[in-house]
């Protein structure tokens, strides 16, 4: 059985990440049966090749990144969810999955969680379980040290250097383009689901669901075409 490496459930979600949580949909979605394991972040350098989270474990067989991931899934289990699709189907899917994990990310996931140490203290509950003010100090240090790494990836990918407005209209320019393409289609790319939903779909309800109030969070919700393919995803697969 597959065995998924990520963080921990928070917010009605299976992992504080949205990376985990895709592959976790993929699977409950393609019907693989696996388990779900909280990584020991004191280890995850040494558990990991990136030092990142999904990996998978598997019959001694290691596999980061959750796009690979699903690529391994298909290859030992079948393709269920993408076989019907057509190559152009394949490349619009890629696109927009690839707005979503290397732009989308960093502007509705990343900006609203991680810019101030008041943002990320409200993470620190689904990572260690505890607050952060009642952690000893070195746990203190640790945490901050991490939040730290995660800022500066978001300036240095240069969505951290823009101005809190901006990074806002640069969300709402992805969530219209998505919303424009879903229209009225049940899935997004017609009738049924595929593995592009897995990942939509996660970092949607991670906009949408999070405890951080701010105007991201606020726009997402107001676009109702996507909120009600996230209710249909969400009555159809049950995360």
């Amino acid at each position: 059985m597959i065995t998924v490496y990520g963080y921990g459930p928070a917010w009605g979600l299976p992992c504080i990440s949205p990376y985990v949580t895709k592959v976790v949909n993929y699977l409950t979605m393609a019907g693989v049966p696996f388990e779900f394991v909280r990584q020991d972040l004191g280890t995850l350098a040494q558990d990991s090749p990136t030092a990142k989270m999904p990996f998978i474990r598997e019959d001694g067989r290691q596999v980061n990144d959750s796009t690979r991931i699903i690529e391994y899934v298909k290859d030992r289990y079948g393709d269920k969810l993408d076989d019907h699709l057509s190559e152009t189907d394949k490349a619009v899917g890629l696109a927009f999955q690839r707005m979503v994990e290397e732009y989308t990310y960093w502007s509705g996931v990343i900006e609203p969680r991680w810019t101030t140490v008041e943002k990320f203290k409200i993470y620190t509950p689904y990572v260690v379980g505890a607050e952060f003010d009642d952690l000893p100090k070195e746990a203190q240090d640790g945490l901050l040290a991490f939040r730290e790494k995660i800022y500066d990836q978001h300036l240095k990918q240069g969505m951290g250097l823009r101005a809190h407005e901006d990074v806002v209209k640069c969300l709402a320019e992805d969530l219209d383009a998505l919303s424009t393409f879903l229209g009225d289609k049940p899935f997004f790319l017609g009738d049924e689901p595929t593995s592009y939903d897995a990942t939509i779909y996660s970092t949607f309800r991670h906009i949408t669901d999070s405890p951080w109030e701010w105007a991201g969070r606020d726009y997402a919700r107001s676009k109702g075409n996507l909120v009600a393919y996230a209710d249909r995803m969400r009555a159809r697969f049950g995360v």
